[in-house]
């Protein structure tokens, strides 16, 4: 293989696989999802689809409609792999019930097969883009097309793109950054260990009740807030991010299987200053659920009542 074809399929295939973390990104509606998209497909593109290719290129197969099916089955390889090698003893969606005593019901084929046929028709796109970018001359074209005006350029156009592309996924990361005060780590850490917390008992009907009361907790003081809030059966969930600008940052999240809703509050800067706000947003809730409230040890297990939760009150 001369060296012009390898740089075209080398940019070809980065091509291709940006189009294909494109269209993630786009269902999704998050940028922020094209760079890791971007290295998980280039992966599968270089580990599973420039081998098809090359076969199907040594047998003179390599067609559009060939490319399709070989992308069809690089899309969907890994998801298929994933369901065939395990499998939960009970799972749902929704009311349908798609596992039942570790098998699969038929609604738990179908949703299997729509999940599959997804990422398959993703290979497909991606396939046919890197077949149009890099498809080649017939053979007696072969030798000249190697050195032509137009291929060069094709080559030379591919190669700017696809570096285009490598440097987008490089920039996101950097450009699409939390530098608010909802991000403990905006200072430039890696990990940040929870400061105190404790657990509330209920369910996913009283998680509009939990996001009444920090909202009256958020009234209470200057604090910036994001919320998400979903009840439906399909996908319950919970999420509550309430920060001041000073570096006290309290998250609220719902556990629906363990019938749990998780508060914690992160302290980057050190210091106490925590504490009369979280003790303060304990008391709302230990008193609208009383008897409901828990606090665990790092390993998981129940505790007593921690200092910080009785600090200043008569004992």
């Amino acid at each position: 293989m001369r060296l012009r074809s390898a740089v075209t399929i080398a940019a070809g295939l980065t091509v291709a696989s940006g189009a294909a973390a494109a269209a993630v990104a786009l269902v999704s509606g998050d940028i922020r999802f094209f760079p890791p998209t971007l290295a998980v497909v280039a992966v599968l593109a270089v580990c599973l689809g420039l081998p098809a290719y090359l076969a199907a290129r040594a047998a003179r197969r390599d067609t559009p409609l060939v490319a399709a099916g070989l992308g069809f089955l690089v899309g969907a390889a890994i998801p298929l792999f994933l369901i065939l090698a395990g499998t939960p003893d009970q799972a749902s969606i929704g009311d349908s019930a798609t596992v039942i005593n570790g098998r699969y019901t038929f609604a738990g084929w179908m949703h299997n097969l729509g999940f599959v046929g997804g990422f398959g028709l993703l290979g497909v796109g991606g396939a046919l883009v890197f077949w149009f970018t890099v498809r080649r001359a017939a053979p007696s074209e072969e030798q000249a097309e190697e050195t032509s005006p137009p291929s060069l350029l094709r080559t030379a156009l591919l190669s700017v793109a696809a570096a285009g592309l490598v440097a987008t996924a490089l920039i996101i990361p950097h450009a699409t950054a939390d530098r608010s005060c909802h991000n403990p780590l905006r200072g430039g850490g890696t990990s940040i260990g929870q400061t105190a917390g404790f657990e509330l008992r209920v369910g996913v009907d009283q998680w509009p009740s939990v996001a009444a009361e920090v909202e009256r907790f958020r009234r209470s003081g200057v604090w910036s807030e994001r919320r998400d809030l979903r009840t439906d059966k399909e996908f319950p969930w919970l999420q509550i991010s309430l920060c001041k600008e000073a570096g006290t940052d309290i998250f609220v999240g719902g556990l629906a299987d363990f019938h749990e809703v998780s508060f914690g509050v992160y302290q980057p800067q050190g210091g106490n200053s925590w504490r009369r706000d979280f003790r303060s947003l304990y008391d709302r809730i230990s008193a609208r659920w009383p008897g409901q409230v828990t606090f665990k040890h790092d390993q998981g297990r129940e505790s007593g009542t921690p200092e910080w939760a009785t600090e200043g009150k008569p004992r």
